[in-house]
């Protein structure tokens, strides 16, 4: 489709996804807090006409058994993990970059992120974004009490099956024009579990402009349910992915949360 004689501007709008998933009764049970709690946070604001890099990689995994010991796991022992990793390059342009990156071992959300960016490129300047964040929680059948399988059924559970859980969502782009945000927050020591991501992207007039180059966002979830002891009640897969080249206005939102179901 042409406009006013003008390049065609390729609108990607993607509707918001959410994956709300209950296993048989084992899905969502929550990483354990040491009883000493950390917490980070950085914020970052880079405002540069010429060259802009930023980097982070962050890693967290916690357990209430030995981390040393595993794999494999112990009896009783839930893993939980939380990935996170941004690589920023902007050369020869007009850059823009605020940050606020957090994350508490203790609390939900345990990883909070907001990252805006702005940029026009020079003669012969680009921007290239890369992120990407991970959520693992793998959890060994357990004793409980008063727990019970389904709505239907006519007894409590003595046990809570073993359970996996793998969820990852990012995004990527190399582009000349730009305006964009995301947003993550990752949840384990609390139920639900959530992994939230989200990025818009416009030109750099805002809305209603196009930006100049190449996106793509991804979503992928992995997640196994024992139905009794260790056998495999349930499994869920899914994985999506959205791009564009060209002129385009691109927006994506992806959600994941899982709960013991009572």
């Amino acid at each position: 489709m042409k406009i006013s004689g003008v390049t065609a501007i390729a609108i990607l709008m993607i509707v918001i996804l959410t994956i709300a998933f209950s296993g048989v009764a084992s899905a969502g049970r929550p990483a354990c807090s040491t009883p000493e709690a950390q917490s980070i946070r950085t914020v970052t604001m880079i405002k540069c006409e010429g060259m802009v890099t930023h980097q982070v990689n962050s890693n967290w995994e916690s357990s209430n058994e030995d981390l040393l010991n595993s794999p494999p796991l112990q009896p009783n022992e839930v893993y939980g993990r939380v990935t996170y990793n941004e690589d920023l390059k902007a050369l020869d342009g007009e850059t823009v970059f605020v940050k606020d990156f957090g994350i508490d071992t203790g609390d939900a959300p345990n990883l909070d992120v907001m990252t805006s960016m702005g940029y026009r490129a020079g003669e012969i300047g680009a921007l290239s974004y890369d992120e990407r964040v991970g959520m693992t929680l793998i959890a060994n059948p357990t004793a409980t009490r008063d727990v019970i399988l389904c709505p239907f059924a006519s007894a409590a559970i003595e046990e809570l099956p073993a359970s996996c859980e793998d969820v990852s969502a990012g995004s990527s782009m190399m582009v000349t024009d730009v305006l964009a945000t995301t947003r993550t927050k990752v949840g384990i020591t609390e139920s639900p579990l959530s992994l939230h991501y989200g990025i818009t992207a416009t030109g750099s007039g805002g809305a209603g402009t196009p930006a100049h180059g190449r996106i793509a966002a991804e979503f992928s979830v992995y997640a196994e349910e024992g139905s009794a002891g260790t056998q495999l009640g349930s499994r869920l897969t899914y994985y999506e992915r959205s791009s564009a080249n060209g002129e385009w206005e691109f927006s994506k939102e992806m959600d994941y949360e899982s709960r013991v179901r009572p």
